[in-house]
């Protein structure tokens, strides 16, 4: 693909000149490739994971429970693969079908196995670095910049943990670059980069409800740099109202308008907390998740975005989209560590626009080869802080130690006529694994329940071990039945005789 060679390291100008093969695109996209296969290599031993008690288990375990009743059921049993029995009743339709449709599509092939769910959402991470890359010199940025931008974005414990479940990222950055490159009047796209606009509007429509938001104003702003409906616009927004009009269908059809809107009243206004509190959670999150260099960096760059004529449009409404979608939708930002990862296109584009501003001031006082030594040593230094991630504590705390309890429980059965996936104490919030590995509905263990008769003595109960209930003793899981990790199944009956009176 040479449709988005568009940058010289001269041009500063906001309408990249038309697209020419160099030894300098070769090499970049070479660039791009190994950045993508060091991730994916990163991300390999993940595939087979079972699904555990973090955001990815939490989430990627609902397609599990779709897929589990597509096949059991049917496409129109399942609701169209939107069932998720027996964790909830009703169906979970409320968002743009396109992960539904992977994993189906890869539930498919022979076998039975994580990787079958897994699949769709790290495939759809990978997308990422190419498509923001091909953002970055449509927007006419060089390749060095390019490269470095594109490394620190992939170089942080936010992409590295959570690019499986942002998995509209990619979309959304592939569609960015389509239009960016083929805004302008005067151009004639290439079948191959046309061709790639159809699937980036299709994409963009069917993953999420941002990629519908972003992909709406592409399209716009599309119609707007080409004055008249074209060829492009035809083609490109074709595509943008095909999938939305499956997107639509799919949520209404099985929704309905009425669960549509609880939920987006439950993301705008279902919180009870300050803004002091708001704010405190949001700068928490993302010192968390961003190491304070990358967070300095994209305040910066966010500035430099902006002041760059051949970035500003693009990084305005960015900005303006990362405010929406934290602020108005502020519940779901209080709630979730992971609901700000728009920023990282904040991050990808101004610090893309801040390096090549950087490296043009530069080259004019540096020798060539200092900055190709800079350079590379640049990005060495990134590649030792995706190693420190992968091998170390954030690995260890948000992948490998969360994925203990789906060993467990899928490791063992429940007990004999078990009618319930029984939780006690805290710390296993939406436990969509759990229903689906022991095919249950999950219900809370209290001191009602274990004076009632709808347990039985020989049901198994899960237990984090590092939130014991008040009304266990501490130690509660030395009559474990089962454990792994801090996660253990403990009988029914040892829970009643453990039980502390007030």
């Amino acid at each position: 693909m040479t449709a988005t060679d568009v940058a010289t390291s001269e041009k500063t100008t906001e309408e990249p000149p038309r697209p020419k093969t160099s030894k300098e695109d070769r090499w970049g996209w070479l660039g791009v490739g190994a950045i993508t296969l060091a991730l994916a290599a990163t991300w390999i031993p993940r595939l087979n994971l079972p699904f555990g008690d973090n955001h990815m288990g939490r989430i990627i375990s609902r397609y599990a429970l779709h897929l589990a009743n597509l096949h059991e059921k049917g496409i129109v049993g399942s609701d169209f693969s939107a069932d998720w029995q027996p964790y909830a009743d009703s169906a979970y339709a409320h968002h743009p079908p396109l992960l539904n449709i992977l994993t189906a599509l890869f539930g498919s092939f022979p076998g039975d196995q994580p990787i079958e769910v897994w699949i769709s959402p790290y495939l759809l991470a990978l997308l990422i670095v190419p498509a923001g890359a091909l953002l970055l010199r449509g927007l006419g940025l060089r390749w060095s910049a390019t490269l470095l931008a594109v490394g620190l974005m992939g170089s942080t414990t936010f992409f590295w943990v959570y690019a499986p479940i942002m998995f509209d990222l990619g979309p959304i950055l592939l569609i960015s670059a389509v239009v960016v490159i083929a805004r302008r009047k005067d151009y004639q796209p290439s079948r191959g980069l046309l061709a790639v606009g159809v699937v980036a509007g299709l994409l963009s429509t069917l993953v999420s409800w941002p990629g519908i938001g972003f992909a709406g104003a592409m399209g716009l702003w599309l119609l707007i740099g080409r004055r008249r409906i074209d060829r492009v616009v035809l083609w490109i927004g074709g595509a943008m109202v095909v999938g939305l009009a499956i997107s639509l269908t799919f949520i209404v059809g099985v929704s309905g308008i009425a669960d549509l809107t609880n939920q987006a009243e439950f993301r705008t206004q279902g919180g009870t907390f300050t803004a002091r509190q708001f704010v405190g959670r949001q700068v928490n999150y993302l010192d968390t998740l961003l190491p304070i260099w990358y967070l300095v960096l994209l305040v910066v760059g966010t500035v430099a975005g902006l002041l760059d004529k051949r970035t500003r449009l693009f990084m305005a409404f960015a900005v303006v989209f990362q405010g929406f979608w934290t602020i108005i939708l502020n519940n779901g930002a209080f709630i979730h560590e992971y609901w700000n990862y728009p920023v990282l296109i904040l991050g990808l584009v101004g610090m893309g626009a801040l390096l090549d501003r950087a490296i043009s001031w530069l080259g004019t006082r540096v020798p060539s080869r200092a900055m190709l030594v800079g350079t590379a040593a640049a990005g060495l230094a990134l590649v030792a802080a995706l190693a420190v991630i992968v091998t170390g504590r954030v690995n260890r705390v948000y992948v490998d130690e969360p994925t203990d309890v789906g060993t467990l429980v899928s490791k063992n059965d429940p007990g004999p006529g078990q009618e319930f996936a029984w939780i006690a104490g805290g710390g296993l919030s939406t436990p969509r694994w759990y229903a689906y590995y022991w095919n249950l509905e999950p219900e809370s263990v209290t001191p009602e329940v274990l004076d009632g008769t709808t347990a039985k003595p020989t049901d198994l109960v899960l237990m984090d071990l590092r939130r014991v209930p008040k009304w266990l003793p501490k130690n509660i899981g030395d009559r474990a039945s089962a454990k792994d990790g801090d996660y253990a199944l403990v009988k029914m009956s040892d829970l009643k005789s453990a039980e502390i009176n007030p």
